[in-house]
């Protein structure tokens, strides 16, 4: 069942804002995570991203990299998705998104699987590829962030600095 947003600041129709932040999702390719470790304290990486229709976003990683080993720690982190604005201080449209990230699994590792190839045709094509991905056996991993609070800024739809906040409800 699709996700519902329980707009918690902001007076917009929770169904716009649904279409508003699935709009954004869909022209955005690239995600900005944030995460925080015990050692090595935040830290922030850029991947390209696919999501699904229960606001859940898939990335790949290398299980080597500071943010992997953050999110083996920590499952919590924080994520920008942002359109580039037409002219300084305008038209500004983005999200700003916190939830629980990890390592995809199972069947998770096969909606991550899906939910990438879908947007990304050319992704883990070769079948040792493929096996790797969803067994876990690769250097490299699938993720799955899922979004629990979001905070949007859309100018164009939503007005000037009308920044909306909500609770993501699933179920």
């Amino acid at each position: 069942m699709p996700y519902r947003l329980d707009i918690t600041q902001g007076d917009w129709p929770g169904d716009l804002l649904h279409k508003g932040v699935d709009g954004l999702l869909a022209e955005a390719m690239v995600l900005t995570l944030a995460t925080a470790g015990h050692e090595h304290g935040p830290h922030a990486n850029l991947a390209f991203f696919a999501h699904d229709d229960d606001l859940v976003l898939y990335f790949v990683s290398e299980r080597s990299t500071r943010h992997s080993h953050h999110l083996a720690e920590e499952a919590r982190a924080a994520a920008t998705v942002f359109l580039p604005p037409p002219a300084f201080g305008e038209q500004l449209r983005g999200l700003q998104l916190t939830g629980s990230a990890s390592e995809a699994w199972g069947r998770q590792a096969e909606a991550a699987l899906a939910a990438y190839q879908g947007r990304y045709p050319s992704f883990a094509q070769d079948e040792e590829t493929r096996r790797q991905y969803l067994t876990g056996s690769g250097a490299a991993a699938l993720y799955r962030f899922q979004v629990e609070e979001l905070t949007a800024v859309d100018e164009p739809n939503f007005g000037r600095r009308n920044y909306l906040r909500a609770r993501v409800l699933r179920g």
